[in-house]
């Protein structure tokens, strides 16, 4: 096991886009809202009320994006960098439908990080997670999982949620993704765009969550929903 000194912690490089919080807005929530509200597996009836937590959440702009437009859900945010926890806790602050949590760190190789955030706010309805899986080391997938199988279990309506960028079958989705996978191994060379059935799938079945759906949105990105199997 990873010793907590030794843990590997992401930095400015990894941070967002400009703007890309905005295009996941209008691309992504409208997809994501069903599972957040927990209407896509209960008939089309949101439950209420819920909680969900978002792993990476960066420098908070997408959650508070979400937050809005989604008042009866509660959301938690989490970074591994500190500079970000504490740009989000204004974030959460200025939250106008006050369904925002102050935001906890969270180093998804961290184990007792994912127990303090499951201590501290849990349990979750769902967990979500953005442009994460390319820039972070493969282990970081791995917790990923491991964790949210654990998380999940038992909830009505449970559900994880993953996009990004993604390999199918073993291939870039076209010449534009193999160009970024280039750029973020001269990055980090322990980042990669990862194979959806090839590496991601199994491991997520081998911690109890089926694949659900499979969104295709712009630039090839996908967004992949998980549920208890």
């Amino acid at each position: 096991m990873t010793s907590q000194s030794s843990i590997y912690v992401p930095g400015p490089n990894s941070w967002a886009k400009p703007g890309s919080a905005e295009r996941n807005k209008v691309e992504v929530l409208p997809l994501l809202q069903p599972w957040l509200t927990g209407a896509a597996l209960n008939d089309g009836t949101p439950i209420e009320p819920r909680k969900v937590l978002e792993v990476a959440s960066g420098f908070g702009k997408q959650v508070s994006y979400f937050a809005e437009d989604t008042p009866s859900v509660t959301f938690q945010p989490t970074e591994a960098q500190d500079e970000c926890v504490a740009a989000m806790k204004e974030v959460a602050k200025q939250a106008a439908n006050g369904n925002i949590l102050q935001p906890l760190k969270l180093n998804a190789l961290s184990d007792a990080d994912w127990l303090n955030v499951l201590e501290t706010t849990g349990p979750y309805d769902g967990i979500f997670v953005l442009n994460m899986l390319h820039i972070s080391p493969w282990e970081s997938t791995e917790k990923l999982f491991l964790h949210a199988g654990k998380i999940l279990q038992g909830k009505v309506g449970a559900f994880l949620a993953v996009y990004g960028a993604f390999k199918r079958n073993g291939e870039f989705s076209g010449e534009g993704d193999r160009l970024f996978d280039i750029d973020l191994k001269a990055r980090d060379a322990q980042w990669a765009i990862r194979d959806l059935e090839g590496e991601i799938v199994p491991e997520a079945e081998k911690n109890g969550l089926k694949l659900t759906a499979c969104h295709q949105l712009n630039f090839n990105n996908l967004l992949v929903i998980w549920t208890l199997a």
